[in-house]
């Protein structure tokens, strides 16, 4: 879609004034003119002698289908900025593209509000009726859902970015698009209504997708914190564990110490990382697609198979012969019913 109106505006650039397709018309325009001046008195049905004797010899009759060729080219380009002006003009195309242009750079935050006006009453209503709970300290999303129903009765445009106890709504939660689309430098202290509500929506059913929030008394959202195992029968297995997965020697009697932990899972993961990306210009198979910036492997191509093996292959089908499926179930029938126990199907069975 971006590039679509880049596009558009591009055009429009070409047929504005002073732009080429309009410098062509006038240019057309002007030399049709020189031609029909020249050529005044003159028709389609005037004779070569005619053209000759009005034009001095100086041009030859098929100058008049040159004049036709630039009246056309006048008249095509004309209809190029006609069809403009029954947009609205030039400049209410130009001021269309910048307020969609302000959008640009995936900043969709901006339009989730119309998505969401026809549910709005049915999720403040849900919230209303379930218990939500943060399964961690940071309640800074349940914060701003209490703020955007405390205020949802209001119809006005913005409402105060302070609580009822004058703190100030921490909305840290959200992405840097989410900052400026909730704030109106023309109001200062206050919030953009319906892009807050949005916004609170937004990251509620994202945090209800992690479990960082949980819905009392549900099953799909419940507290995961919950149904962890207490801590002591995890601290006793906790040596035996740890050796198991390389992150302690085995035998090693070392106090559990989570920071240290954590300190050596992500000494790990930098280490892995700083291979991967030394090994990266020497990888053929491994590539960045340049569009989606996401790495993938190149699908790998089977490789020959070995002499020997196709000897071994040929071996067996010398020593397998081909078998019909008829052939195969007369054998089966002969020996499970005591057959000649030659193994051999009668002759009756093989016709």
């Amino acid at each position: 879609m971006e590039r679509l109106v880049a596009n558009y505006r591009t055009l429009l650039q070409q047929v504005d004034v002073g732009g080429p397709a309009q410098s062509a018309r006038a240019k057309a325009a002007a030399l049709t003119k020189q031609v029909l001046d020249a050529l005044e008195g003159l028709d389609e049905e005037s004779s070569a002698a005619e053209a000759v004797a009005k034009l001095e010899g100086r041009v030859s009759p098929a100058l008049l289908t040159l004049a036709e060729g630039l009246m056309v080219q006048a008249n095509g380009l004309a209809s190029l900025t006609a069809a403009v002006e029954g947009l609205g003009g030039l400049d209410a195309q130009y001021a269309q593209i910048e307020r969609v242009s302000a959008h640009h750079g995936d900043n969709w935050e901006v339009l989730l509000h119309g998505h969401l006006k026809s549910d709005r009453p049915v999720m403040f209503d849900l919230t209303d009726v379930i218990e939500l709970k943060a399964t961690s300290e940071d309640s800074s999303v349940l914060d701003a859902l209490a703020h955007a129903e405390a205020h949802r009765a209001m119809v006005r445009d913005f409402i105060p970015d302070r609580d009822t106890d004058g703190r100030r709504v921490d909305v840290s939660f959200a992405t840097q698009n989410w900052q400026k689309a909730i704030r109106d430098r023309r109001r200062p202290g206050h919030f953009v209504r319906r892009h807050f509500e949005a916004m609170v929506f937004y990251y509620l059913a994202d945090e209800l997708r992690t479990g960082d929030v949980a819905v009392i008394g549900s099953e799909e959202y419940a507290d995961w914190s919950e149904q962890l195992l207490p801590w002591e029968p995890v601290e006793a297995k906790l040596p035996e564990y740890l050796a198991e997965v390389g992150l302690v020697a085995s035998g090693e009697q070392v106090p559990f110490d989570g920071r240290a932990l954590v300190a050596q899972l992500r000494g790990r993961l930098s280490a892995a990382a700083a291979a991967a990306d030394g090994e990266y210009p020497d990888n053929d198979e491994l590539f960045i697609d340049p569009d989606s910036g996401v790495p993938k492997l190149k699908a790998r191509r089977a490789e020959k198979p070995r002499r020997s093996a196709l000897v071994l292959e040929q071996a067996i089908k010398e020593r397998m012969p081909e078998r019909t499926l008829l052939g195969i179930v007369a054998r089966t029938g002969t020996g499970s019913s005591g057959g000649t126990g030659s193994g051999r199907p009668p002759a009756t069975t093989r016709s």
